[in-house]
């Protein structure tokens, strides 16, 4: 009876371990993760971006590395990274050279059941070689009271097309023609395409980020530009206005009344009565010689006292205007030139005929209810 009991023992242990075994070899391959992956087109041109997709099914225990890629890593992540690849010696590298990293998506959970999980990460990444190009979805996995990690990777390559650049560019096809110079060979261009079994380059979509940058530039230059034309208007018209201010003719008093007001400021300078005869005649012969360029727009101002009486021959003067003018200029020549000295009498003479030559020639232009300016309402004669 004791025989058989341990026989039975026995034969329980067995089973017992068994099942042991069993379990822990279950356990182990359900912690183990499973990893499949996926570009979001199979065909793409140098330069185009594309989703790189990576579906993950691991238990909520399990430790995971997602690959990385270094372009967008600060310089202590980057050294954290290259030190963790030592440890990885079976971690899959990728090329930077071929693809560039143009974001990083968060990890979503698509489903959860009990323990289970199914992720997924994805990459937009961005072609910079032609060609066939393969990427090996590949994780890490932590197994228990490991410090190296696993490997898990698909059992295939995914493969990502490129055409070359000589079946982008349609000058392949182009040849010689006698009549046209240059044409589009239909037939080499059908031939390349069917020989390496790819399609003609198709146009390229919009993205508007990449001309972000390109856009706010244009439009802050835009603004500037168009603030600088907004100035170099203001500038214009303010410097044209100060022009037009300078160049304006102010508004001039009638000759008559220039000459006037120049015959009662010399009569209160007082030069004869002092003895400065010269200075004098000097004086009265200029106000007469504004008056007439003035009057009857003759450059009296640099001709002699010939050429005065010349220039008015024609002038409608009165005669005894035109007397009274010829003796004021003779006698200021003899002062001037023969340094006479005329007595009192003959100086305030001078002065009336001065007086009534510009009250006899003057244009008769005074607003009504205004009174003429003459020498005997200055003088208060």
């Amino acid at each position: 009876m004791t025989e058989r009991n341990n026989i039975i023992s026995n034969i329980f242990r067995s089973l017992l371990v068994v099942v042991m075994l069993f379990v822990i070899a279950t356990d182990a391959e359900a912690q183990r993760p499973t990893i499949s992956g996926s570009f979001s087109r199979d065909t793409v041109e140098v330069g185009d971006h594309f989703d790189y997709i990576l579906d993950i099914t691991k238990d909520r225990a399990t430790e995971i590395g997602i690959p990385d890629f270094g372009d967008r890593l600060s310089p202590k992540e980057r050294e954290e990274l290259e030190k963790r690849k030592i440890k990885m010696s079976t971690f899959t590298d990728y090329d930077e050279d071929i693809f560039e990293l143009v974001e990083s998506y968060p990890i979503d959970t698509i489903s959860v059941d009990n323990r289970t999980l199914h992720i997924r990460k994805r990459y937009r990444l961005a072609v910079m070689e032609t060609g066939a190009m393969h990427l090996h979805p590949t994780i890490l996995y932590f197994e228990k009271n490991r410090d190296v990690p696993d490997t898990v990777r698909t059992a295939e390559e995914l493969t990502l097309i490129v055409p070359r650049y000589e079946h982008l560019d349609t000058l392949s096809f182009l040849v010689a023609d006698p009549m046209q110079g240059a044409k589009v060979d239909s037939l080499r261009a059908a031939e390349l395409l069917i020989k390496d079994s790819i399609t003609t380059q198709k146009p390229l979509p919009f993205i508007f980020a990449e001309i972000r940058d390109y856009v706010i530039y244009g439009v802050i230059a835009l603004i500037i530009l168009a603030l600088l034309i907004w100035a170099g208007i203001v500038v214009w018209n303010k410097y044209l206005k100060n022009r037009v201010a300078a160049t304006k003719p102010e508004h001039r008093l009638p000759p008559h009344i220039v000459a006037n007001m120049a015959l009662v400021e010399l009569s209160h300078r007082k030069l004869w009565q002092n003895g400065k005869y010269k200075l004098y005649y000097t004086s009265l012969t200029d106000i007469l010689r504004v008056y007439i360029a003035d009057m009857w727009e003759v450059g009296a101002l640099e001709m002699t006292t010939d050429e005065i009486i010349e220039a008015l021959s024609d002038k409608d003067i009165p005669r005894d205007s035109r007397m009274d003018l010829v003796a004021i200029l003779r006698t200021a020549d003899m002062v001037k030139f023969a340094k006479a000295e005329p007595d009192a009498e003959e100086n305030e003479e001078n002065y009336r005929r001065a007086y009534y030559f510009v009250e006899n020639t003057k244009r008769e232009e005074v607003e009504e209810g205004k009174e003429d300016i003459t020498v005997e309402t200055k003088i208060g004669e």
